[in-house]
């Protein structure tokens, strides 16, 4: 690439001494741009090998990229990377909103937060000054009251607050954080690692402006980028957000229902994107500078009231809260919702926790005495709402569910680790391997365990309109079906995860860019107009590479291997019922896609680790000198 780098400011926290500091990273940022590649690159340096997750000497990086706050449809999101309470490897997470935005503007790349407070402390950043503050008062709030006690307090109503709320404080080991109400970084646990180091608040208020190296040319890309974000996804997600699909899983025998013992959901009609249009929405919320405006605001009065300032379910909640626990009741499903961002937990972990108590109930392992007189039948909505607050408060058998499915089975036994639906110990998304098999085997081989977000799904490669030869994915890849588990799905796989890698590194919105919206040449122009930095796809691409085999190479250092890459055994028997009865993930498949996944990526096939060649490839020599000392390689 032709460049010519600006300082790369990078904000570090010690909490223990109470002292903070400003380092130029401009080292890194060059080689890894920003999000997941930098603070890969920077853990992978500073964070001690076996370091706990919830002690103070694990670190919690807040990522923006070179992307961020330039106002184009996509710029808004910002990357929250540690190593993971639920896991014990890898963690990241992502969000939108206008807390990456702020940060730029207030002169930042990145926020390096390590050590761990006496009592809490909130940070309060703007243009280019630190300031922690006394958060005794907040320690015990909701998230959006938090966001408004702060901004009275530093007397801006436009500060920009990412926060946790009791599910952090309390340790759940999937709790997240939100920024602005509803805005989550949803995974890993990065809410209970914040938590962890009694710090409640993170506010930011920038006023500086993001700079742009071409500004006449970036302006004339502005509605090309929008027009070509509505033209793919763009219009449904307007309409009905992402929650818009469930209808279609459920006709093609892909959603997630009963704790994917079923593939269809007789009440779907009742809780996707449409009914939710037509009934409770009240609202949409949008990042900055986005055409899209795919959040959902929802008010509910009657039985439930849910405040609209947390938002609505999309997708992921509407499935783990809904189809997976058998509840087609859209306003508990939406005070579920709501519940899960005033206390900060993830709602996918929580739901998938959720069913996992009502098949141990169904069973017998589990009595209306350990749930606290709750009737955990499948469908009762009511059961998750009193659920969710027990998670969030560790309250009886709350406490265990706060542990994540995979430690919960192993204190309750009985054959319960059969049904409990995780990989690498963070629990699954809702789409189902067994109807896409490409995202069933980055589910099995994802770093930070199963993500529905690492990689593109099977459909995207179905047409010839998707294909973008530039990186790669050419006509050769175009799979015959959405189940088949060939070499061209496995190569199609490695690609368009590299392509995530490259978004998470910009830090850019998956849901507005290709193959669902804008197209990778724009792109490619948009960074060029906004970094000055002349680079062909390909040259980025390999950033998304190296992304990938840096997050590997920090897990075989936590002792992660090929056994870890593995699926739940329910999502690999045959579905029973509905449009793909009969279809299975068997293990030798996934074996068999596992080696000629290591294959294309350059890994090791017994271990599953990057080879000293690869890594070389790649210009990764510092972690082969960590992995050497560490007698790995």
């Amino acid at each position: 690439m032709n460049r010519k780098d600006p300082i790369k400011n990078v904000l570090y926290i010690d909490l223990s001494r109470l002292k903070y500091w400003v380092e130029d990273r401009s080292d890194i940022f060059e080689e890894y741009l920003g999000g997941v590649g930098a603070a890969t690159k920077i853990l992978e340096e500073e964070l001690p090998r076996n370091a706990d997750p919830l002690g103070p000497e694990n670190k919690l990086i807040f990522a923006a990229g070179p992307l961020t706050g330039a106002m184009f449809t996509g710029n808004a999101r910002y990357a929250v990377l540690t190593k993971s309470p639920l896991t014990g490897g890898w963690g990241e997470s992502y969000s939108g909103g206008y807390f990456g935005p702020e940060l730029k503007k207030a002169g930042f790349d990145a926020v390096i937060v390590e050590g761990r407070a006496d009592e809490p402390v909130y940070l309060w950043i703007r243009d280019g000054e630190a300031d922690l503050r006394d958060a005794r008062k907040l320690w015990g709030k909701f998230t959006g009251d938090v966001k408004k006690e702060i901004a009275r307090e530093v007397g801006d109503k436009e500060v920009s607050v990412a926060a946790i709320g009791p599910g952090g404080e309390n340790l759940v080991r999937y709790a997240c954080i939100i920024n602005d109400f509803h805005y989550a970084a949803g995974r890993c646990g990065v809410g209970a690692v914040m938590g962890s180091k009694k710090l409640k608040a993170i506010a930011v208020r920038g006023t500086s402006e993001v700079p742009i190296a071409d500004e006449k040319a970036f302006k004339n890309l502005l509605k090309r980028a929008a027009d070509e974000a509505m033209a793919g996804w763009g219009e449904s997600l307007f309409q009905y957000g992402t929650a818009g699909d469930l209808i279609s899983l459920h006709a093609s025998g892909r959603l997630p229902t009963k704790a994917f013992r079923k593939c269809t959901f007789e009440g779907a009609e009742k809780i996707t994107g449409e009914t939710l249009a037509k009934t409770i929405m009240r609202d949409r919320a949008t990042c900055p500078g986005c055409a899209v405006a795919h959040y959902r605001v929802v008010e509910v009065k009657g039985r439930y009231e849910v405040d609209p300032e947390y938002g609505g379910p999309e997708y992921e909640t509407c499935a783990s809260l809904g189809s997976l626990c058998m509840v087609d009741d859209l306003e508990a499903i939406s005070k579920g919702n709501e519940l899960c961002n005033k206390y900060s937990i993830d709602t996918i972990s929580t739901g998938v926790s959720i069913a996992f108590a009502m098949e141990c109930y169904e069973k017998g392992l589990l009595t209306k005495e350990d749930t606290g007189g709750i009737d955990l039948s499948w469908g009762n909505g009511d059961a998750v709402v009193q659920l969710i607050e027990k998670i969030a408060r560790r309250e009886g058998i709350g406490d265990i569910l706060a542990e994540g499915v995979k430690r919960a089975a192993e204190k309750i036994g009985k054959g319960s680790e059969e049904w409990a639906l995780h990989v690498k110990g963070m629990e699954l998304p809702m789409h189902e391997p067994r109807g896409k098999k490409g995202v069933g085997l980055s589910y099995a081989t994802g770093d930070r365990g199963a993500s529905h977000l690492q990689t593109y799904h099977d459909d995207a490669f179905q047409s010839e309109e998707n294909l973008a030869p530039e990186i790669g994915l050419d006509s050769t890849l175009i799979p015959q079906s959405i189940t088949e588990m060939t070499p061209r799905k496995v190569k199609a796989v490695k690609i368009s995860e590299d392509l995530m890698g490259l978004y998470n590194s910009l830090v850019v919105c998956r849901f507005t860019f290709y193959p669902a919206g804008i197209k990778i040449n724009t792109l490619m122009e948009i960074f060029k107009s906004v970094t000055g930095w002349d680079a062909s796809p390909k040259e980025l691409l390999l950033v998304g590479e190296r992304s990938f085999n840096l997050t590997r190479a920090f897990n075989a250092r936590e002792g992660f291997t090929r056994k870890d890459d593995v699926l739940p055994k329910r999502v690999m028997e045959p579905l029973s019922e509905g449009p793909l009865k009969g279809e299975g993930f068997p293990r030798d498949a996934l074996n068999k896609m596992l080696d000629l996944y290591y294959e294309y990526r350059g890994w090791d096939k017994e271990r599953g680790w990057p080879t000293r060649e690869k890594l070389k490839e790649l210009g990764l020599n510092m972690v082969i000198e960590d992995l050497e000392k560490r007698g790995l390689i």
